[in-house]
């Protein structure tokens, strides 16, 4: 299945300053309150603006890499307050400058004109182009710049979209990531390991890392330890793949081999082999549950490590397994570098066996289909899913210790409180949306499909079919508290028609 997601341009600088071996580049964390990738570290930088292409850049090439300098420039000022301009030309007050970047008042071209600021494609060195996984749910194509921090000038964050920024030592940052306190994209990953190589050909170096880092597989470890590997699969849409993840750095647990086609199995293979250089096995397979993009692989992973396979009891009714896990049932691994035993979580909703996996130290929740990436949300199907399971089971997450998601589709994400609240509001508002379409249909009630176009307006159209189940469960939950039931008289089964519960 291909992707027709579009990757969105845009540039990212990597700030330095100092020389080896006290070099330290400038990185940044993103806001919990933005939806792509909050919490994680980054290193600034955003999208293409239409206004970029108007900026005078000398010795700037002409359409796409002028436009893309022209971004990052922008981006540095705006994100950071760095202006990496001709430094005989900047003059005035910078931060008032970036306050009226900020609130819209002028464009970067006009503030540059306005205060004679000339730009120099020189002062930037191309350190290679980043493209976004295809389970990311939002997709870029991010030009990285590396730049020396101008003298006399030193960044400063303004809160929104981060929240905070910080000089680190590339070494140290690596530490951080290792001992499990920092979350960052393969792009980060591999500048880090760049700079920590040395500034000896940094940035043709970095330049090589977006294709070497895929040969023979890519290797995602946002976390250390936690390596996400996305398979083509046929999820509902708009899910193109499944995220199965090998967790643990001597012994690994393999979460949810998704796709049985021989070429995603292959990659699986050679990525596993890659992670065997390191001294780690896989140790045994854990199931979410029993959808067939979440156990595709599960056959030819069992036949080729000769692992046992774990579930939750429900799960073993449609899978085969060796052993059953309960809420709260441990799932311990060899200790490397630190503890790497999981906790089951029993979270039915979506099906009846779904679990979650929770490794504590590090927050880290491997949530299957009960939380997806991104601001979607999922299909709760009965008879296999119930809502007044699903909002119970968010419910219970808010109890235990989750900072980072680690879903079966989309991308991974922190500020996983905000994430599971805003998954639980989503629920709420939608039944009242049913109610009131409850209400609006009467004594007669109505169909399922005459209910969807009132309680998902809001909902593009070719995804009503699959909205239609989910109302069902909304309305199944909501019969079970008396507060809907089935009008007298329908003829069949599918032409039940549904009114608000008239005690």
């Amino acid at each position: 299945m291909s992707d027709p997601r579009p990757s969105r341009p845009s540039a990212a600088v990597v700030l330095l300053r100092g020389r080896e071996p006290a070099l330290q580049t400038y990185w940044v964390k993103r806001s919990e309150a933005v939806s792509y990738m909050p919490g994680f570290r980054a290193f600034p930088g955003g999208t293409v603006d239409r206004e970029d292409a108007a900026l005078e850049i000398e010795g700037a090439p002409e359409a796409e890499a002028r436009t893309l300098t022209a971004c990052v420039l922008r981006e540095a000022f705006e994100e950071t307050g760095v202006l990496l301009a001709d430094p005989e030309s900047i003059r005035g007050d910078l931060e008032r400058a970036r306050d009226h970047l900020l609130a819209g008042d002028a464009t970067f071209p006009e503030l540059a004109r306005a205060n004679g600021w000339r730009f120099r494609a020189t002062g930037l060195a191309n350190a290679g182009r980043w493209i976004s996984p295809p389970f990311a749910s939002t997709r870029f194509e991010t030009q990285f710049f590396l730049a020396r921090l101008p003298a006399g000038q030193e960044p400063s964050i303004r809160a929104g979209e981060l929240a905070s920024g910080e000089w680190v030592a590339p070494v140290a940052a690596l530490k951080r990531w290792q001992d499990g306190h920092e979350t960052f994209a393969a792009p980060i990953l591999y500048t880090l390991i760049a700079l920590a190589e040395g500034e000896n050909d940094l940035p043709e170096r970095m330049a090589g890392w977006p294709e070497a880092s895929g040969k023979p597989v890519r290797r995602i470890e946002l976390n250390w330890g936690i390596v996400l590997h996305p398979m083509k699969t046929r999820p509902l849409p708009p899910a193109t793949h499944t995220n199965a993840y090998l967790v643990g750095d001597r012994e690994m647990a393999l979460v949810d081999p998704g796709s049985g086609d021989p070429e995603e199995l292959e990659r699986l293979f050679e990525l596993t082999e890659m992670l065997a250089e390191d001294g780690r096995r896989v140790k045994l397979v854990l199931l979410t549950h029993h959808h067939p993009d979440h156990i595709g692989g599960l056959d030819a992973v069992r036949e080729r490590y000769r692992v046992q396979v774990a579930a939750h009891p429900e799960t073993a009714k449609h899978v085969r397994v060796d052993f059953t896990l309960g809420d709260g049932d441990l799932v311990p691994l060899a200790p490397g570098k630190t503890d790497w035993t999981l906790r089951a979580l029993h979270t039915p909703g979506h099906t009846r066996g779904s679990l979650c996996f929770l490794h504590t130290r590090t927050g880290s929740l491997f949530s299957g289909d009960h939380i997806v990436g991104g601001t979607g949300t999922v299909i709760v199907d009965p008879p296999e899913g119930d809502m007044g399971d699903y909002v119970r089971s968010l419910e219970r997450l808010l109890g235990e210790p989750v900072t980072t998601l680690f879903p079966g589709h989309g991308s991974p994400q922190g500020a996983a409180e905000r994430r599971i609240r805003g998954l639980i509001e989503h629920r709420k508002k939608r039944e009242e949306k049913v109610l009131a379409a409850l209400v609006e249909a009467g004594h007669d009630g109505a169909t399922l499909g005459e209910l969807v176009p009132r309680a998902y307006d809001d909902t593009p159209r070719e995804l009503w079919p699959y909205a239609e189940r989910s109302l069902l469960a909304h309305l199944f939950d909501l019969e079970s508290r008396r507060r809907a039931e089935r009008a007298p008289g329908a003829p069949a089964a599918e032409e039940e028609r549904w009114r608000a519960a008239s005690t």
